[in-house]
């Protein structure tokens, strides 16, 4: 690990604000959110998510000194809770409430100039979106 990744964590794991920052950053990245979204975000991300992921990583120190107690299965059941439910509120956090009002406003006009078609698709569209399937952007 490098040593700013590593700087990093150690300056997120020792915020005293982290719930309170992660919104306010959550809030500046996603404007139009809801905020009941950005509370769900907030807390996979930052109020439950960090410390799931500090248990899990510290599991896996502990199974380096003893492997004989195997690895924590409910440690890496609980960050991949969080994980998922994130994946699954992402999806929806950039198109806001006002995107998913707007690709309903696509499926009515698409309707009513009788675009099937098209109304189906917006449909499957909004439909991954409140499934989580939308896969997250492609970083490499």
């Amino acid at each position: 690990m490098s040593l700013e990744k590593h700087q990093s964590v150690v300056a997120l794991l020792q915020r005293s604000n982290l719930r309170d920052a992660g919104l306010a950053a959550l809030r500046q990245a996603f404007p139009h959110a809801p905020a009941a979204m950005l509370d769900a975000a907030a807390f996979h991300l930052f109020v439950d998510g960090v410390p799931a992921a500090a248990d899990w990583l510290a599991g896996l120190e502990r199974f380096l000194r003893d492997p004989t107690d195997g690895i924590n299965h409910g440690l890496t059941f609980h960050l991949l809770y969080h994980l998922y439910n994130w994946q699954q509120v992402q999806a929806l956090l950039p198109a806001g409430r006002e995107g998913a009002l707007e690709l309903l406003a696509d499926v009515k006009r698409s309707l009513a100039e009788d675009d099937p078609e098209m109304a189906n698709r917006t449909l499957e569209r909004l439909e991954e979106m409140f499934l989580g399937g939308l896969r997250p952007p492609d970083f490499q």
